[in-house]
C-alpha cells in the first residue's frame, strides 16, 4: 500500500496488495473477491485497471461519488485513479482481475504496430455492466481460460491471458452498449488516446487546450476534432470534466478546504474555482461536500 496522493488515500498496486492468492506478476491479478472485501473496506485507489465481476451476492459500489448497485452477474471497471468502495453482503462472491497499463501495452507493441493499438479501453465500457445469466455464461468462459492460464504458468501463459484479456475487454464493451466498430487504424482515436494519456499526467497544473496541442505537434482544431470524434466532446470539456472530477474526489474523501483545493488544480482565485464548480455541478464546493457525505454513512 502507498501513501496518499493528495487527498490522503491509500494507493494501491498490485505487488502491494494484502489478499488473496500470492502476487505472480508486477503487471497482472487474478483473485477470488472473497478474499478482497474483507481487507479493503473503505475508499481507496489503484494504480492499475481493475475488474470486478459479483457472481452472487448483494451490496452497493460507490465510484467517484456514484453508487452503484450490486446484484449477481454485475461487472465493475475501474481505471486507475479511480476512487471506489464497497459494501457487500457476507455471501457475495466472485473475481477480481487487476492489470497494469504496461501489462496491456507491451503486449500489443508485440504484437502490432503502433496504428493498430486496440481501442476495447476503459474509455469505452461503463463503470458497471450489469448481465443476464446467458451473457455471464459467455462471459465465465473467457475467465475459465484466463484462470486456466494463470494458475498453469505454462510457457507463454502471458501471452495467452493478454488475449484473453481483450476478449474479455470487447465483450463486455458489447455489453455495455458499445458497437465495437473497426477503429484500430483511427488517427482521431489515437490522437485521442495520447490525450488522455497527456491529460492524465497534467491535468492538475495544465488546463487550456493549445498546451496540449503544441505537446502533441497538432493545432487546437485538429485536437478538438479528432476528440469530438473519438470521444464526443471538445478536448477543452474534456480538460474541464477531468479537472472536476478530481475536484469531486477531493472534496468527498478529503478534509482539504475549498482554497487549498483550488491551489492544488491551479486557481489561483478560490472564488473562481468555486463559480467554475457551481456552473459543473450546480452546487457550491461545499453543499457539494455535504451532500455526499451521506454516500460514506
Amino acid at each position: 500500500m502507498l501513501s496518499g496522493c493528495g487527498c490522503q488515500l491509500p494507493v494501491f498496486k498490485i505487488a502491494h496488495y494484502e489478499y488473496g492468492s500470492r502476487i505472480k506478476s508486477i503487471d497482472f491479478h487474478l483473485a477470488p473477491l472473497e478474499d478482497m472485501k474483507s481487507t479493503l473496506p473503505y475508499p481507496h485507489r489503484h494504480e492499475f485497471y481493475h475488474i470486478v465481476w459479483v457472481v452472487a451476492g448483494s451490496g452497493h459500489h460507490i465510484i467517484d461519488s456514484i453508487r452503484y448497485e450490486v446484484r449477481p452477474n454485475t461487472l465493475f471497471f475501474m481505471a486507475p485513479g479511480q476512487i471506489h468502495d464497497f459494501a457487500l453482503s457476507d455471501d457475495a462472491v466472485g473475481h477480481a482481475i487487476s492489470f497494469s497499463s504496461e501489462f496491456f501495452a507491451f503486449k500489443v507493441q508485440n504484437r502490432h504496430s503502433q496504428t493498430e493499438i486496440p481501442v476495447y479501453d476503459f474509455e469505452r465500457i461503463p463503470n458497471t455492466v450489469y448481465m443476464s445469466d446467458t451473457q455471464a455464461q459467455d462471459l465465465h468462459r473467457v475467465l475459465d481460460g484466463i484462470n486456466a492460464e494463470y494458475q498453469g504458468e505454462e510457457a507463454g501463459y502471458e501471452d495467452v491471458i493478454w488475449s484473453y484479456l481483450r476478449v474479455l475487454l470487447i465483450k463486455s464493451a458489447r455489453l455495455g452498449g458499445d458497437a465495437v466498430a473497426d477503429v484500430n487504424s483511427s488517427r482521431s482515436v489515437l490522437l485521442s488516446r495520447r490525450f488522455k494519456s497527456l491529460l492524465e499526467k497534467n491535468f492538475a497544473t495544465v488546463h487550456d487546450v493549445a498546451h496540449y496541442a503544441c505537446l502533441l505537434n497538432v493545432t487546437e482544431r485538429a485536437l478538438n476534432d479528432a476528440t469530438r470524434q473519438a470521444l464526443g466532446s471538445t478536448a477543452a470539456k474534456l480538460i474541464r470534466e477531468r479537472v472536476m472530477l478530481e475536484a469531486k474526489r477531493l472534496l468527498l474523501h478529503s478534509e482539504v478546504n475549498v482554497a487549498e483545493i483550488a491551489t492544488q488544480l491551479a486557481f489561483d482565485d478560490p472564488a473562481y474555482f468555486s463559480r467554475c464548480f457551481r456552473k459543473h455541478t450546480g452546487r457550491s464546493p461545499i453543499d457539494f461536500r455535504r451532500s455526499l457525505e451521506k454516500l460514506s454513512i
